[in-house]
């Protein structure tokens, strides 16, 4: 059951707890920007900015379409980060989206918990380079880097 509950945590799947960033600076042309081969956490601001826009949105996008077309059509920042990406907000995790409960993940459809597992997690961990949360790696990337838990 924690494994299901680790998958779904990647439901955003679009980010890391590292610090917020926010909307490049007027004239920053991000989408040619050239990206240095580093991880995710040790980008700065307009590279992250810069590597959502490159990286996670393109490939994220198929992946939430291919599950949901109608439910995801409109997919981009706000998806993962909700109305602040608006104000170039992007803190991560998101309390917006569904919060989890590790015990009881009864609320939500198998079929999301499995594409979570076996398609936003490995891919957006992937694309973070960061290694995936597992028991022998807990501070991996995992279900709470972009979900809360309930009650908190």
């Amino acid at each position: 059951m924690r494994s299901i509950a680790v998958v779904l945590v990647f439901a955003a799947a679009c980010g890391s707890k590292s610090p917020s960033t926010t909307t490049p600076r007027a004239g920053d042309d991000s989408a040619t920007m050239v990206l240095p081969d580093l991880p995710f956490d040790k980008l700065d601001p307009d590279q992250r900015a810069a590597f959502m826009k490159q990286k996670v949105v393109p490939q994220m996008k198929v992946i939430f379409q291919n599950h949901d077309a109608k439910d995801f059509a409109g997919f981009g920042c706000k998806t993962c980060h909700g109305e602040q990406a608006k104000e170039g907000h992007f803190d991560m995790p998101n309390p917006k989206l569904p919060k989890l409960n590790f015990k009881d993940m009864s609320k939500f459809k198998k079929e999301d918990i499995e594409w979570m597992k076996n398609e936003v997690w490995p891919t957006m961990g992937k694309i973070l380079g960061m290694p995936l949360h597992s028991e022998e790696n807990p501070k991996g990337f995992g279900c709470l880097n972009c979900h809360t838990q309930e009650g908190q």
